[in-house]
């Protein structure tokens, strides 16, 4: 599969205009979801249903239309793979306060792929948690999961990914969203578990001040390998956006980061800002940013820019005139980037086993 193609090519020097999966998938259809949490004001059904209790779940029209962020190739992949679809559903007007927790737990040998579609009507609010661990750090198989977000006008939605699978888990997080006037989409995203990632995001801002705002943390080791492509497109006047992206690689880690903000014609009054912040933990690791910002219109604004970077010696040196050794001086580096995207989730039970993996990791 050829996946997270850049809409608008660029020189291809530094290979980054698509990655291409030549593994073969087998699914066993193991690892199944649980919905951990329902709370009032959230349908749960899916398209086998019989009866959904007089909601409109089975109209997602919309939703199935929606662009998500690896490309037509990952439709036809997740099309295939998984029968059925998940569906969380928020009525027009209710403000659930209460998250809705889906959470994924992929044993050694399993093999999945899954779709969830997210929709909010008009003047609702909602957050969605989606949780992917393994019990056990050395696990290995496959999770794939794509996910499509409706927003109504004047609706929020929260939706949080963490990945805490096992080292050697293969992972493909697919995701679009389309929000009308006014509506609002908020992601928070961990990125630790794995040994190969693969993220695409596609957020099409349609209406008048139509919001989007990302978070992004990772921390890769060993040989992992985390590819991610970001597009937010802007078409409804006075639309904003922003993407902030924090990470760490160590020992001989790869990450490749892609982020465009797309300025259509006729957003007039559109503001998209995105910033990436790298730190660099040792000499093998391999990192490739590319920031994009694509203009057909004006009055709008975009802005764009990577701070990729070591522990300079003044601060390693002023850290260990204070006892702490180089390793631990990267730990708390590490940790203080990842948890100022942690503390966005706003879930416990998800921060205290963010919390474990990372001390885990540092051992």
């Amino acid at each position: 599969m050829r996946l997270n193609r850049l809409h608008s090519l660029t020189w291809n020097a530094l290979k980054l205009n698509e990655v291409v999966l030549e593994d073969k998938i087998t699914l066993n259809g193991s690892g199944k979801a649980m919905v951990e949490k329902i709370p009032a004001g959230v349908i749960i059904g899916n398209e086998s249903c019989s009866d959904c209790g007089g909601c409109d779940l089975k109209d997602t029209t919309a939703l199935k239309s929606i662009k998500c962020g690896m490309g037509e190739e990952a439709d036809a992949f997740f099309a295939k793979a998984s029968k059925d679809v998940l569906m969380v559903h928020a009525r027009p007007g209710r403000k659930v306060s209460e998250p809705v927790n889906i959470r994924y737990l992929m044993e050694n040998g399993d093999s999945n792929a899954d779709r969830v579609e997210i929709l909010a009507e008009e003047g609702s609010s909602i957050t969605v948690i989606m949780d992917y661990s393994s019990s056990k750090r050395e696990a290995a198989g496959f999770f794939g999961v794509q996910t499509r977000v409706k927003v109504g006008a004047h609706a929020s939605v929260h939706l949080v990914k963490v990945n805490l699978l096992g080292s050697g888990f293969m992972c493909l997080d697919d995701i679009g969203v389309a929000v009308e006037s006014e509506g609002y989409f908020d992601i928070t995203q961990m990125c630790l578990g794995g040994k190969r990632n693969i993220i695409g995001v596609a957020a099409d801002l349609t209406g008048y001040k139509a919001g989007f705002n990302g978070d992004m943390g990772y921390l890769c080791m060993g040989s992992q390998d985390l590819d991610m492509n970001y597009h937010i497109s802007h078409h409804g006047r006075k639309s904003g956006s922003e993407l902030n992206v924090k990470g760490a690689l160590r020992d001989n880690a790869r990450k490749n980061f892609r982020g465009t903000i797309d300025l259509i014609h006729g957003a007039k009054g559109a503001v998209g800002d995105e910033l990436e912040d790298v730190l660099l933990l040792s000499e093998g690791v391999i990192n490739k940013t590319l920031p994009v910002i694509l203009c057909d219109e004006d009055d709008v604004e975009g802005t764009h820019g990577a701070s990729i970077g070591r522990l300079s010696s003044d601060m390693l040196f002023y850290m260990q005139t204070r006892g702490f050794s180089k390793h631990e001086a990267e730990l708390i580096m590490t940790k203080a980037k990842l948890n100022s995207v942690r503390n966005l989730i706003g879930d416990e039970q998800t921060h205290g086993r963010i919390q474990y993996y990372l001390e885990e990791a540092f051992k």
